[in-house]
């Protein structure tokens, strides 16, 4: 069948530098579909196009919504199509459904299967995104607990390297590498690629390097699995801040300051439920040509 393009309404949405586009689900269901019905495979490669950075709207997911009975449905794909969890773009599909008038103050989203509670005041979008899991088989890893110990041992630059940290999901999975200082560009981005794809783990993980500038205050780069480095992650953040409140045998709200950004991160204890908070924005809207081959249900001219 030949490629068609087809009219998709999008918003382009950020917090803390973490951009997305963003679509209605029912938009998307009503504009296009192919032969045999394939929702999963045409959503999968519309994130692929529309993410790509030098011939789509360019961003770091995509985020699909839907409302039903007031609970809010999010999914977030990578840009090479994989789904993920992802505390950012919570934040932001919230302060959109709020914009948009589908939700009050205070709601449920369901994200990945997981309800999470969410409120919206003072500008700011506060999620609970659950308990952190450093279970191997959650993770996922092939290993025993991974916790303030080597999570990688390579070569880097011709020279053997074991790095210290732990492994742990929020959602999604991360490796955290607590260190004195951030790692220079090349030693990042060399480093943070191989331990995305070690065997070790099979699904791939985000890699966050994390710093800590004072009691209760980190800051963190970001390296994202299927997408690389990023200005702002909301798991990410919480997961440095787990890690960090797990090292200390504490709770409270730690500050971790992103690239792009900062976010508040509450626990009453390192095991207990996880409370995010930050900003969301919304930074323009348009529509975007899906080239794909589709039988057109709806064009919107």
């Amino acid at each position: 069948m030949d490629s068609k393009q087809i009219l998709i309404p999008f918003w382009k949405v950020q917090s803390i530098g973490n951009d997305f586009v963003l679509i209605h689900w029912s938009d998307f269901l009503e504009r296009v579909t192919n032969e045999n019905g394939d929702a999963e495979a045409l959503v999968r490669e519309f994130a692929i196009q529309a993410c790509d950075r030098k011939f789509g709207i360019g961003s770091d997911g995509l985020l699909t919504l839907q409302i039903a009975e007031g609970t809010l449905a999010v999914r977030m794909f990578n840009p090479d199509g994989t789904e993920d969890f992802c505390g950012n773009g919570l934040r932001c599909a919230a302060q959109h459904a709020f914009n948009e008038g589908w939700v009050t103050e205070s709601f449920n989203m369901v994200h990945r299967g997981q309800l999470v509670p969410t409120s919206i005041a003072d500008g700011k979008v506060s999620t609970v995104i659950g308990v952190a899991d450093y279970t191997p088989e959650k993770v996922p890893h092939k290993n025993g607990e991974l916790f303030n110990q080597t999570v990688w041992s390579g070569m880097d630059s011709g020279m053997p390297l074991s790095l210290f940290g732990s492994a742990l999901t929020t959602g999604s999975t991360h490796v955290v590498i607590p260190t004195f200082a951030l790692p220079d560009d090349d030693g990042f981005r060399s480093i943070s690629s191989k331990i995305e794809v070690d065997p070790l783990f099979p699904e791939r993980t985000s890699v966050i390097w994390s710093h800590e500038l004072e009691p209760m205050k980190l800051e963190i780069r970001i390296w994202e699995r299927g997408v690389g480095e990023t200005q702002g992650c909301g798991t990410g953040s919480s997961a440095a801040a787990t890690d960090y409140l797990r090292r200390k045998s504490q709770g409270g709200t730690v500050e971790v300051i992103n690239p792009g950004g900062t976010v508040y991160v509450t626990m009453r204890a390192w095991n207990a439920p996880i409370m995010l908070q930050g900003v969301a924005v919304s930074v323009y809207s348009g529509h975007f040509r899906f080239r794909t081959p589709v039988t057109v249900v709806k064009d919107i001219g």
